[in-house]
């Protein structure tokens, strides 16, 4: 290990690799509550050149090797194995280009989410990607995860806004990636987790901001009764900029927490955002209308500064839920439209069954749903019983025909239930993708491949 700091420090400079375990305790954990590591090292990354320093350093020492932004990983990406170098990106936040005319940016994997979207709309511009942690989240690490958020069933997910990346790999050495030479690298290189390499710059295609909105809710007497409604209303022509689904669990929990104005005391809650023209909104907004009602859902207009609220709260679910258990595990899986109702009425079932309260939420226009199981650290029977649902949670989506993660990743969380999701040929294909890109294992280990990776 010293060998490796020396080199490090030759590299980079001493001032920016830290060794001083009280400054690494910080990071051997994300926002995934129950996963640790130590790593041995840190890397301050102020540029490219540090980035490539550091990981032909950890190559030469056979050490792991992770990049970190954020931190905001719910599925413990971000969780350095023990003895792991980890290089923090969070210097690297330039918006290196800004072309509002072509509508398009180029930026450092530092950039914080929030920040860009601030910046995009200044321009007109909106940039669709929005997780709830977008406060702190960076374009790195949405790059990683292939981040969503509410706006995902229109707009695209990270993948879709993405036009070039520049990445660092131990196989490949740094690169330049541009779409409509190397859709198939840009493709495999988000969404990837840190396990092919380092993104070191992003390329963004924006969009124009949408002239007008409207916010309408409806109240179910049951969450199955909500999501049921769901599939209907995208079959009834309407196309949301968002549909969210909260359970009554969740809204409890945010109205625990401050008093938002929820309707408390109902099974589910659907939240619905249109865009686009006025003659657009007016029509969807009369169809949206017919379609819940239809459903047994009771329409209400949304007001403006309301909605702005109701957002703001959306996007804090994941503190609130700490008025309800102080600890949970926050999965996410994608199910068919048509298979949500059933998926949420299995995990509900079976959390009540062991004893574990679950707060179930989502995106629910693209089938995303976030069960949220919660559980009190100080209480390990319950604690091991909430963990124990993790498998369930996994099964219960492919079952529906569905994926293990909708946004978070798979991570350490989704690990173990890899080789339940994919056939033998596809992770034979999948590692040697693995091996193109990472010929040793060293990049980010124990997080998406499964046990057998080798």
């Amino acid at each position: 290990m010293r060998a490796l700091l020396a080199e490090l420090e030759a590299a980079v400079g001493r001032a920016r690799v830290l060794a001083n375990p009280d400054r690494l305790v910080a990071y051997g954990y994300d926002a995934t509550m129950g996963y640790r590591g130590t790593p041995a090292a840190v890397v301050l990354a102020e540029t490219e050149a540090h980035v490539a320093a550091a990981v032909a350093a950890a190559v030469r020492h056979g050490a792991p090797c992770l990049a970190r932004g954020g931190a905001t990983s719910l599925s413990a990406s971000a969780v350095p194995p023990d003895g792991a170098l980890v290089i923090d990106t969070n210097r690297m936040r330039r918006v290196l280009a800004f072309d509002a005319a072509r509508q398009r940016a180029r930026v450092e994997p530092g950039v914080v989410t929030r920040d860009f979207r601030t910046l995009a709309e200044r321009h007109g511009l909106l940039y669709p990607p929005d997780p709830s942690s977008e406060a702190v989240s960076t374009i790195g690490g949405n790059a990683a995860t292939n981040a969503g958020g509410p706006y995902a069933f229109k707009y695209g997910v990270t993948r879709d806004a993405v036009i070039g990346l520049r990445v660092v790999t131990p196989g490949l050495g740094a690169a330049a990636l541009a779409r409509g030479r190397d859709d198939a690298a840009i493709d495999l290189i988000v969404g990837s987790e840190g396990t092919l390499g380092v993104v070191t710059e992003v390329t963004l295609q924006l969009r124009p901001l949408p002239p007008h909105r409207a916010v309408r809710a409806a109240a179910f007497a049951d969450g199955a009764e909500a999501l049921r409604a769901v599939a209907a209303i995208i079959a009834g022509g309407v196309t949301p900029a968002k549909l969210e689904f909260l359970d009554d669990v969740t809204v409890e929990s945010l109205e625990r927490s401050r008093p938002w104005g929820f309707p408390r005391g109902r099974g589910g809650l659907l939240l619905a955002e249109l865009d686009g023209s006025a003659d657009d909104v007016r029509r969807e907004a009369r169809a949206l209308a017919d379609e819940l009602q239809a459903a047994g859902g009771g329409l209400e207009r949304v007001d403006a500064a309301r909605a702005a609220r109701w957002w703001e709260a959306r996007r804090g679910i994941t503190a609130s839920l700490a008025r309800i258990r102080p600890a949970k595990i926050g999965e996410d899986i994608c199910v068919p439209r048509s298979q949500l109702a059933d998926t949420f009425t299995a995990i509900k079932r079976a959390a009540r069954q062991a004893d574990v309260t679950a707060a179930i939420f989502g995106h629910a226009a693209d089938g995303t749903l976030h069960p949220n199981l919660l559980y009190d650290p100080a209480d390990p029977a319950e604690q091991k019983r909430a963990f124990g649902l993790l498998s369930v949670v996994a099964d219960a989506g492919l079952a529906a025909g569905g994926v293990l993660s909708g946004e978070h990743g798979l991570g350490r969380v989704k690990r173990p239930f890899v080789t339940r999701a994919y056939d033998p040929p596809t992770l034979a294909a999948m590692r040697r993708i693995k091996r193109a890109f990472d010929p040793d294992g060293l990049m980010n280990p124990g997080a998406m491949w499964p046990d057998d990776e080798g």
